[in-house]
């Protein structure tokens, strides 16, 4: 994780007709292991995309706690700093 003011560059992800393809295909071939229609295997992706969307999320506030965590801790020793001299 990069320090604030200094992120790394975050990958730029694009779906083109190709991804798209291969993902029709796959969900074709589950559907037939599991014995299910292509719309449930669609669905069942869609559950575990939100479940890494709240994963994603989960993390980001972690972060941020953290960050804020860190710069409550500076600030606090701004102000003692400051107490100490007046």
């Amino acid at each position: 994780m990069g320090t604030l003011g200094n992120q790394p560059v975050r990958n730029q992800y694009s779906i083109n007709l190709e991804s798209l393809g291969y993902f029709l295909e796959d969900a074709a071939e589950l559907a037939k292991k599991h014995k299910i229609s292509i719309e449930a295997v669609i669905s069942a992706k869609h559950v575990l995309e939100l479940a890494r969307q709240n994963n994603i999320a989960v993390q980001g506030g972690d972060y941020t706690d953290e960050q804020a965590g860190g710069i409550g801790e500076i600030l606090s020793r701004i102000a003692t700093a400051l107490e100490k001299r007046a």
